[in-house]
């Protein structure tokens, strides 16, 4: 029988590691617009767009495989049909990271054409006879709703978290053409706050090959480049041509052949990587099981700037997306520090780690490029000092 004294220190060190995680200085790199609505926002779009409230999911359950996730995606999609409504989730999205201390997050979203504020769903997923424009107002709507939040005077925590856009490629929609559409629009707002972009989708369907050009004209423009890899089995092939690409950064990365497992470690490029999704989705049957143990290697870092590689793999713990699977970050490395018995200050270091895994540049130095480049270094640096300051503050053990 379990004696007061040691229920206390239970209790106690349980009450001590949630207010780790929570204060700890977060960087979150791999979240879906709208797949991170508020549950509450959900609610009341759902109510006012006369959708089904049993199709809204969350109300009922979590889904529990990747095809139902793909499903939940599908009822936000019905729910968020206006520019204003993708303001508010990029207005409420910003709110919610920094009340969770996200100290700088990378949001990825798939622009469609839809009207300003009709309840009436126009949407579309496709450039075809609306033009760019369209989704040029779409980008412009999430690039508002980060303004908007930034320029707010409500403090909902320690720092206002800094936001960046990366626009998704969909590869079960997308063909050659969109996906240059896509490349484009990300270019035209690079020094707006788009940062690169994401490869997505429902990876059952589309073909990798098919959008290598697009994703090679995204290199070439200077964007940087992260892809959804190794979500479903028996796609080594496509893990394979992925891995030849070589991107800056790999989301999920769940199923991987030994050979492929080993180049990707070689690689050095970073992963994206979301227990909390896997597990729900049935990519992994428990989290002690989860891929991060094959990738994880602790690494000392120094609350100053990071280091440079160590020929260890970048883990980037994320949400994917905290609407639907009902995970903060916070949680996600409360999970981490449970399931594979990660000290304080190697989740520190963990954290820390995935500055280095950020599309930020504050080397960029071409004259074009010069004030972006600038607010980049400072943004930078701000990301810095709040490692720092928590590094120096905390009451390590």
């Amino acid at each position: 029988m379990q004696d007061s004294n040691s229920s206390d220190v239970i209790a106690f060190e349980a009450g001590r590691q949630q207010r780790f995680v929570q204060q700890l200085p977060k960087i979150e790199l791999h979240a879906h617009l709208n797949g991170s609505i508020r549950r509450s926002t959900l609610r009341e779009l759902a109510a006012a767009k006369n959708v089904d409230p049993s199709n809204a999911f969350i109300l009922t359950r979590w889904p529990k495989t990747l095809s139902e996730a793909f499903d939940v995606f599908r009822v936000i999609h019905s729910c968020v049909t206006t520019l204003a409504d993708v303001e508010r989730l990029a207005f409420e999205l910003g709110q919610d990271l920094e009340e969770d201390g996200v100290v700088y997050a990378e949001i990825r979203t798939t622009p469609r054409v839809m009207d300003v504020a009709s309840h009436t769903d126009e949407s579309h997923d496709t450039i075809e006879d609306v033009g760019e424009s369209g989704l040029d107002r779409y980008v412009q709507a999430v690039l508002g709703g980060f303004s908007r939040y930034s320029n707010s005077t409500e403090a909902r925590g320690w720092n206002k978290t800094i936001l960046r856009l990366l626009l998704s490629i969909d590869r079960a929609k997308h063909d050659t053409t969109h996906a240059l559409a896509i490349v484009n629009l990300a270019h035209r707002y690079r020094h707006q706050g788009v940062l690169g972009i994401d490869l997505s989708g429902d990876p059952t369907k589309g073909n990798f090959l098919d959008l290598l050009p697009a994703l090679h004209h995204a290199r070439s423009l200077g964007l940087k480049i992260t892809l959804h890899a190794g979500e479903v089995q028996d796609r080594d092939d496509e893990m394979t041509s992925m891995l030849n690409f070589h991107p800056d950064r790999m989301g999920h990365c769940c199923f991987v052949s030994p050979s492929n497992l080993e180049r990707l470690q070689a690689s050095g490029i970073p992963i994206e990587l979301c227990l909390t999704s896997n597990l729900l989705s049935n990519s992994v049957t428990q989290l002690k099981e989860h891929h991060f143990r094959s990738h994880y290697n602790h690494v000392e870092s120094t609350h100053e700037a990071p280091k440079g590689k160590t020929g260890s793999t970048i883990c980037c713990i994320s949400t994917d997306d905290s609407g639907v699977f009902g995970s903060p970050l916070s949680n996600e490395y409360h999970l981490v520090m449970e399931n594979f018995t990660l000290s304080e200050r190697q989740t520190f270091h963990l954290a820390h780690r995935t500055l280095q895994a950020t599309f930020l540049n504050p080397s960029t130095t071409a004259s074009a490029q010069k004030q972006v480049a600038e607010k980049d270094k400072t943004d930078w640096q701000s990301i810095h000092a709040a490692f720092r300051q928590f590094y120096d503050s905390w009451e390590w053990q």
